[in-house]
């Protein structure tokens, strides 16, 4: 792998494909978005995403699934610590990893694990200097909205992000910006590492959300779902909000290992992309 490639994979493995805040939900409701990954050239269909939740507004599940209905990822996030700072434990299929990020008594911990093994082949406990603001995975969709008056302004914020692989906090900055896609209703943001060194071999996150009610309907960039190399594909997530049933959910309970049933794959070949 090339430096540049690498850091190209920094901001990737930072951001891509993580679940957005948790809403209301009523408990007979347990998923209520689903994000369709295109390929950002060919507009190819790679894989999608279920957001499920189980009346529990705290804790949320997202389930990853490739074009034909294999499970390839999956992620339980706690946000008992906080909208912006939730827990989670990732399990990988295509790298056979799982990580997990946490934040408890202002200290954050990171560790990844190689499939099977119960030591951590990378762990680290660090505390932040209080300088800007830590958000841990999804809770960059709760930070936009958080200070979306002063971002749609011109302002810019920054914010500490946990990368559980290189065990480090690395700042990003994000800020507003003319949407590269069609639309009438988005207004968008650009996401970059604050280096300036890191932002030359890094290319910058678009994300656009709904101005209305504030919801992110696009993510355009580098992906950390990854393809059958364990490489990251660059996506065009277009996401949709709707209630699902619950057989959309019910994959959760499988390993990673195995494929879903022919009927859950129908279902869920159905019901993404809707806004």
């Amino acid at each position: 792998m090339t430096f540049a490639t690498h850091r190209k994979n920094v901001l990737a493995l930072l951001l891509a494909s993580a679940a957005l805040s948790p809403g209301t939900s009523a408990a007979n409701e347990t998923a209520q978005t689903i994000g369709e990954a295109y390929d950002l050239k060919s507009d190819k269909l790679l894989y999608r995403e279920t957001h499920c939740v189980d009346g529990d507004s705290s804790k949320r599940e997202v389930i990853y699934q490739s074009g034909d209905g294999a499970l390839i990822a999956r992620k339980a996030l706690d946000y008992s610590s906080g909208p912006t700072t939730p827990s989670f434990v990732q399990d990988n299929l295509y790298s056979r990893e799982k990580i997990e990020v946490s934040l408890k008594q202002g200290k954050v911990t990171m560790a990844v694990f190689d499939e099977g093994n119960p030591e951590p082949k990378k762990s680290t406990s660090t505390e932040p200097d209080g300088r800007v603001p830590v958000v841990i995975d999804a809770g960059f969709d709760e930070f936009v909205r958080e200070n979306w008056d002063s971002l749609v302004a011109g302002e810019t914020r920054s914010f500490m992000f946990p990368f559980a692989a290189r065990s480090s906090l690395m700042e990003l900055r994000i800020r507003s910006s003319a949407c590269s896609y069609e639309t009438t209703t988005d207004q968008c943001f650009r996401l970059e590492l604050s280096n300036w060194f890191f932002r030359m071999v890094a290319d910058p996150i678009e994300l656009g959300y709904d101005s209305g009610p504030r919801r992110l309907t696009r993510y355009r960039g580098l992906s950390n779902i990854g393809d059958e190399n364990g490489n990251g594909l660059v996506v065009d997530i277009r996401y949709g909000y709707q209630d699902i049933p619950e057989l959309a959910c019910r994959v959760k309970q499988q390993a990673l290992t195995e494929g879903l049933d022919k009927p859950d794959s129908v279902l869920l070949s159905g019901v993404g992309g809707s806004r």
